[in-house]
């Protein structure tokens, strides 16, 4: 029997590790920066445990929520997620940061609607292709048509990390859902060709492909918080400088308790430490894969490989930026990164995942049950 139990136990408890150990580096990464903004050097770490205690709540309870309830209000959840990427273009409402209007006021605190529509999406789309068979081409308008709603959205705010994000995590949705390979490359053409505009249609994207080219011809812009990443990752070696000793932190890299803290946990736990916290993921990722495989049916299936697969790309996109093996782009590392609106939806969507575990082990104890009688 397959022992969901012990899967949902080791996922948890991973999970748990990384938001802790998040919560350390995010203290060692923003201390200093928080001191001379805020005058507390925990001004950032605060605000995080503050979302890590409601991401828990938010874990225990999509525990107790039955799957198909999802599957029921699919459309709703779409609704839901393009209205609250609209809504931010309101002054009233949107707030914007950085040149980017990414956040939602609500008075007492801010949300990044991205963080819950990329979920919503996938959410939908479990439902959706277990109702209908990839295998024509118009049961394929729905769920291009919803993803492209909803890339557009974050595109406008502008964020082309999300929207990256987005389309890889549908892209694996659509070929697990039973998608024609001939129907695949149709898409992919048109897709590609679109990417391509799009970066040349912002001339900050184009400059940002061209500091990831050669980051030293622009040292002191576009090219600046890549070099500093670099000195980052090289200054700790194999075991690093050492825990709350990073240079880089000292405001040399930008975001660095955000979108770039892998750098840090570079520099201060070394090569070793950024393989293990790799590792750590990839096994995150292994569990989801596991529980996938191992769902009662195929709409639970769905879900946990749209979930898995929101965690796979985006650690894979913000490790592969903070390395330079992509263009930078904005993008938080999953459980780690400074963001309470990631967290809590983050571990929501692990909730879910355990649920569909734990209805994947009482499923099989029935069986077990019908069986011996």
């Amino acid at each position: 029997m397959i022992k969901s139990k012990e899967i949902n136990f080791k996922l948890i408890f991973c999970v748990m590790i990384l938001c802790c150990f998040g919560l350390v580096m995010q203290y060692s990464a923003s201390s200093y920066n928080a001191l001379k903004e805020t005058g507390d050097s925990l001004f950032y770490v605060k605000k995080q445990l503050i979302a890590f205690a409601v991401g828990i709540v938010a874990l225990v309870c999509a525990t107790k929520v039955n799957t198909e309830f999802y599957k029921k209000i699919k459309w709703y959840l779409l609704v839901v997620s393009i209205v609250l990427l609209a809504i931010i273009f309101i002054p009233v409402l949107g707030v914007e940061k950085y040149g980017a209007r990414r956040w939602l006021n609500l008075g007492f605190f801010t949300v990044q609607p991205s963080e819950f529509s990329k979920f919503g999406l996938m959410f939908f789309l479990s439902g959706y292709i277990h109702d209908h068979k990839l295998d024509k081409i118009r049961n394929l308008i729905i769920p291009l048509l919803a993803t492209a709603i909803i890339c557009v959205l974050i595109m406008l705010e502008p964020n082309m990390s999300i929207t990256m994000l987005v389309g890889l995590s549908v892209l694996i949705m659509l070929i697990c859902g039973g998608i024609k390979g001939r129907y695949l490359l149709t898409l992919a053409l048109p897709v590609l060709v679109l990417v391509v505009i799009l970066i040349f249609a912002e001339p900050y994207r184009v400059k940002r492909i061209l500091a990831f080219i050669n980051p030293w011809e622009n040292s002191r812009d576009e090219g600046f918080q890549l070099i500093q990443s670099f000195y980052a990752l090289s200054g700790g070696g194999v075991f690093g400088v050492g825990l709350f000793n990073s240079r880089q932190k000292y405001t040399f890299l930008p975001f660095a308790e955000s979108d770039f803290i892998f750098s840090i946990i570079g520099e201060e736990l070394g090569f070793v430490g950024a393989v293990l916290l790799i590792m750590l993921f990839i096994y995150v990722v292994f569990l989801g894969v596991k529980i996938a495989i191992n769902a009662k049916n195929v709409y639970s299936s769905l879900l946990a490989v749209g979930i898995t697969s929101v965690i796979a790309c985006q650690t894979l996109l913000n490790v592969a930026v903070v390395t330079g093996s992509i263009p930078p782009t904005g993008l938080p590392l999953p459980f780690i990164s400074n963001g309470g609106s990631s967290l809590v939806v983050f571990m929501y969507a692990i909730g879910v995942l355990v649920r569909i575990g734990k209805e994947s082990n009482n499923t099989h104890l029935l069986y077990a049950r019908h069986k011996m009688k």
